[in-house]
């Protein structure tokens, strides 16, 4: 082989390298997967702002995300008919995915902290499937994350003055976490079960 060819040879590969090495350090993840219309996934998540939130198995925490993957969503356990809905939803849906591979983890925050105390999350929450987490805290505990993933609630107390069986207005999104503790997809409302497995197992392997 000529000490030219040889060179341009090495050069190439040098190169092939280099822009190996850019594409990893830049996270890129290849062309994005075909997924259901009411997903948006996010391949530049950066990770969730510091909080700290008592729930029904300690502290819900930016450590608690780290290591595996997590759906989180908002809600109230007065709540008539979307959060139970959206609960059973997403018990029928670690199910499937516990067929194939390890589920993300499941928590349900609580934007009715005037109500929802832990103790009363440990008995709601279990009910729909026994390894999800209940979460809560006042606005101000709330707000770091809530701001963060641009999640709306508001408490119409002035339904009911001086009474309790007031509703809360709140976005019903999904929200999957990465491992890396940051957000990688958001998932809209309505969700079938099965195209939502598969949408999250797809997600999961890239």
């Amino acid at each position: 082989m000529k000490r030219s060819t040889l060179l341009v040879l090495t050069a190439a590969a040098v190169l092939l390298l280099l822009a190996g090495a850019f594409w990893l350090s830049h996270g890129f993840r290849g062309p994005a997967p075909v997924l259901g219309p009411t997903v948006n996934l996010l391949d530049d998540g950066r990770p969730l702002p510091e909080f700290h939130l008592p729930s029904t198995q300690g502290e819900f925490s930016n450590a608690t995300l780290q290591g595996h993957w997590t759906f989180v969503l908002f809600g109230y356990t007065h709540c008539p008919d979307v959060c139970p809905t959206s609960l059973a939803l997403l018990s029928q849906v670690t199910h499937q995915l516990q067929e194939k591979t390890t589920p993300p983890r499941v928590v349900f925050v609580s934007v009715d902290a005037p109500r929802d105390s832990v103790e009363l999350l440990k008995r709601y929450v279990p009910a729909f499937n026994p390894a999800f987490i209940g979460a809560t805290g006042s606005d101000a505990a709330l707000k770091a994350l809530t701001r963060d993933l641009g999640v709306y609630y508001v408490r119409n107390v002035d339904e009911v003055p001086g009474g309790s069986s007031y509703s809360v207005d709140h976005t019903s999104s999904f929200f999957l976490i990465a491992p890396d503790g940051s957000l990688r997809a958001v998932f809209q409302l309505p969700q079938d079960a099965s195209q939502m497995a598969r949408d999250t197992a797809v997600i999961m392997a890239r």
